[in-house]
């Protein structure tokens, strides 16, 4: 059984996060207010001051109490890192070296890692995801996980005509 209030972050930082919400960084949070997101949401943007509504930081070291996974988890005491960037271990033998950099910092901080090259992760509480679309959840829905986003959007876009419901 999934605990379903094990993902409910108090806190998140999109670094990268943009006014454009076709780009992912922007899909994000759109999709994290369009979502009633409930905790602290900060954006890190170099050229924007203010996104989507939301205070925007120059840099990771510019947010308060939390660049790179190193500051963020060593400096700040963040535990739980999603990382959709593309381009590490499933690609070239040098991504797969930065991939273990961002493993060991990962485990040595005793935080938690989903991805790199993911869509995101939507429940109840988190719609982290840079996609579409995003379902109305509900608790007598069935639990979804996939290690594809492509087939799990295929699968959630042809559910959700059909009347399935998710949790």
């Amino acid at each position: 059984m999934i605990n379903r209030e094990l993902i409910n972050p108090q806190s998140i930082v999109v670094v990268g996060g943009s006014n454009n919400v076709h780009k992912p960084g922007g899909r994000i949070v759109r999709n994290l207010l369009d979502g009633k997101y409930k905790g602290e949401l900060c954006v890190v943007n170099a050229k924007e001051t203010d996104v989507q509504g939301v205070k925007s930081y120059p840099s990771v070291h510019d947010i308060p109490e939390t660049e790179v996974m190193e500051v963020l988890a060593r400096q700040k005491g963040v535990k739980a890192f999603i990382v959709i960037s593309a381009g590490f271990g499933e690609e070239t033998h040098e991504g797969g070296i930065l991939e273990q950099q961002m493993l060991d910092v990962v485990n040595e901080a005793g935080a938690s890692l989903i991805g790199p090259n993911c869509i995101g992760l939507m429940n109840m509480n988190y719609h982290g995801v840079f996609t579409q679309p995003i379902p109305e959840f509900h608790p007598d829905g069935v639990d979804f996980i996939s290690s594809s986003g492509g087939t799990a959007l295929f699968i959630i876009e042809s559910a959700l005509t059909k009347g399935l419901r998710f949790s």
